[in-house]
This record gives structure tokens, sequence and C-alpha cells, in this order.
């Protein structure tokens, strides 16, 4: 059998590059994956004027083999959260927060990464620069709208905050030793 001879029009790219290498046979399973459902073998483009369940099939699988995030149901959020979704986020971390504490509590315990530490430096160098847009304000005192436009705003400050947050990394994992320390003798005096 040629190369010429397989029709793979409409077979997925996926399953093009998996062809057999040893004849066809009951043994190999004819060189195809072995997770395969019906809908791999069903290729269905977007066109307009076909039928609206057709349309949402076949983007559904558009979106399930061209995520951006990563694996099927991980998303890259990079726009702001609108008013409602905020407020649905909300309750989710209101409901979770007796484990985030816990989970808290332990980390607090290990001694963090570097990664951990560039995180934190970030936050803090956000946390002064956005102090000194607000003049010393509170976060929480600011309107929906003028934390949005402030968040717009340290975006693109990033290359700034960054330079501070390299400067804070060193004074962050002080800060850490010395919180672990401490915590370390509080529990040898008990």
């Amino acid at each position: 059998m040629d190369k010429e001879d397989l029709n793979t029009s409409n077979m997925p790219k996926d399953l093009m590059k998996n062809e057999p290498t040893e004849d066809v046979g009951e043994d190999n399973n004819g060189g195809l994956p072995k997770n395969l459902s019906f809908r791999d073998f069903v290729v269905v483009d977007y066109m307009p004027g076909m039928g609206q369940y057709v349309n949402y099939q076949a983007i559904k699988r558009h979106k399930d083999t061209h995520s951006v995030g990563g694996p099927v149901g991980e998303s890259v959020e990079t726009e702001a959260l609108s008013h409602a979704q905020r407020i649905k986020q909300g309750q989710r971390m209101k409901r979770m927060s007796k484990r985030i504490a816990i989970a808290r509590k332990r980390a607090l315990k290990r001694t963090p990464t570097s990664d951990v530490v560039k995180k934190r430096a970030m936050k803090s160098a956000r946390k002064m620069i956005l102090k000194k847009l607000t003049k010393g304000m509170d976060k929480s005192e600011l309107s929906f709208a003028r934390r949005q436009d402030l968040e717009k705003r340290l975006d693109r400050m990033k290359p700034r905050i960054q330079r501070i947050a390299k400067k804070l990394a060193p004074e962050i994992r002080k800060r850490d030793r010395d919180r672990k320390k401490s915590a370390s003798q509080a529990t040898e005096k008990k």
C-alpha cells in the first residue's frame, strides 16, 4: 500500500501522523492510536449555512484541539473580570477560605522557592507603585472603574515593577528566613 493510495483529505491531521509502519492487521490496530472515539473520525468544518448544532460541534472540536492554555478545559484569562464574574469569584473564594487558610499556614512553614520569592517581590512592588498612584488610599476604597484603570496602568509599568521587584527579592528572602527562624524558636520554647 503506497502513500498515494491512502485518501487522507478527510482525515484529521493528528491521525495522518500515525501511519502504519508494518502491514495492517488485527495485531497492531492498523497503526492508529488506541484511544480514538467516533468524534475523531468526523471532519466537519465550520461553514455558514450549516445546521446550528453542526456549527456548535465544529467550534467546540476546534477549541478542544487548539486551546491556548494547554490541556482541554484550561484557559488563559487575559481580560479584566466583569462585575458579575467578580461577585461569583468572591463567593467561590469565600467558600474556599478555610482550605486556603490551612494551605497558607502549611506554606509559611516551608522555605519559599525562588519563584515564590519573585512572585512575592512582584506583588509588593505593585503595591508600592499602587500606593504612589493612589496617594496612599486603600485599594478597597476606590471605585470599581478606578481600580480597573489602575490595573491597566500597572500592566503598562511592568518593566519598572520588575526592576523594583529585583531589588526587593533579597529583602523578602531575608524576611522569610527571619519569620521561619522565629517560628522554630517559638516551637522550641513550648
